[in-house]
């Protein structure tokens, strides 16, 4: 998630300073039957931004056992959040990070001594899709139908709603003029609110929201914000410039399993795949899992390259720019925030 433009400055020494009071949630991963390897592995102590089978590869990386195999035993928490997983990296509290590559660019920009770099990424665009609750094909959709209709986004300055906006603003809509824009339903609440309420015409979901909302009747997909948006690396691997340079072995490591799991998922069969990682999303039905990685995979959501290239960071600053969160003279080198050796290496492996 995207910070308000009034944090930008002071950003990470304010996160740094609340550190101690996040809220997380922790898991230890060790694969059963692996006793011998577990002993010499490892311990990484990783956090997600969210847990989402947006972030598929991740989970298949560990339940196929690809970590394992490189030494490394995943030590996972969920951050909730890009500020907290930030907080986290910076102060120690893990060793790796999930999470938008907007953050890096935040950090660079910001007065932390500690700069972050992404070496490996797992998504190549936006995840979330417009749906109607109006049924509907998205042959059938244009976005001059959503002009004086209600709009369930996202928060201001968070990723999807700028993102959401920008594909708006594509097609001639202005989200403050043209449409009644909903932005202050918190995430947890929002499936809830679009069931109960009725009052918005669209909205915008991940999955497996989409895949629940379009069984039960409540939603249909109607466009790709991601396709809309283009290449912009959504979520990527993160660690810091000191860790990275003490732990090279490590990120190796991780960039291989990371890149075994993302060429597994191109050609895996969806119901296998879902069943594999359903232990991770035990409310949710493997069915919709399995619709989830149908969808993104029909929309080329995962990437099937690690490696984060210049373009993707220039279109994200792009973004930024035109969401009033990231002033034009303070875009980032891509260098700064980048690095490709491990994804490089990784790809030159068999």
């Amino acid at each position: 998630m995207l910070l308000s433009k009034s944090f930008f400055r002071r950003w990470v020494w304010g996160l740094v300073g609340t550190a101690g009071v996040v809220a997380v949630f922790g898991l230890s991963l060790g694969l059963p039957g692996l006793s011998k390897d577990a002993a010499a592995a490892t311990k990484v102590k990783y956090a997600e931004v969210v847990r989402s089978v947006f972030y598929l590869p991740k989970y298949i990386a560990i339940a196929n056992g690809y970590f394992a195999k490189q030494g490394i035993e995943v030590d996972m928490t969920t951050a909730w959040g890009g500020d907290k997983g930030t907080a986290m990296l910076l102060t120690g509290r893990v060793d790796i990070v999930l999470q938008g590559p907007e953050t890096a660019i935040y950090v660079e920009n910001g007065e932390s001594p500690e700069k972050t770099k992404m070496f490996a990424a797992i998504t190549s665009t936006d995840g979330l899709f417009l749906v109607s609750r109006k049924k509907m094909t998205m042959q059938q959709f244009k976005w001059s139908m959503i002009k004086s209709k209600t709009v369930m986004g996202w928060r201001p300055g968070s990723t999807p709603g700028l993102f959401l906006e920008y594909a708006m603003k594509k097609h001639g809509i202005l989200p403050k003029k043209d449409i009644n824009h909903v932005t202050n339903i918190a995430i947890p609440a929002r499936v809830g609110a679009w069931v109960a309420q009725k009052k918005a015409d669209y909205a915008v979901f991940f999955e497996p929201d989409i895949s629940r909302l379009s069984r039960e009747g409540y939603a249909y997909p109607v466009a790709s914000i991601g396709s809309e948006i283009g290449k912009v690396d959504y979520t990527v691997f993160m660690a810091t410039d000191s860790y990275i340079k003490n732990n090279p072995k490590i990120i190796q490591g991780w960039t291989n399993a990371i890149y075994q799991a993302m060429k597994w998922v191109q050609t895996a069969d969806s119901m296998d795949a879902a069943k594999r990682v359903s232990k991770w999303f035990p409310k949710v039905k493997v069915t919709d899992i399995a619709s989830s990685i149908d969808r993104y995979r029909q929309f080329g959501i995962w990437k099937s390259d690690p490696t984060t290239h210049p373009k993707a960071i220039s279109s994200l600053q792009d973004i930024l720019i035109e969401g009033g969160v990231l002033k034009a003279n303070k875009r980032v080198a891509y260098e700064k925030v980048v690095t490709t050796r491990f994804s490089d290496k990784a790809k030159g492996m068999k």
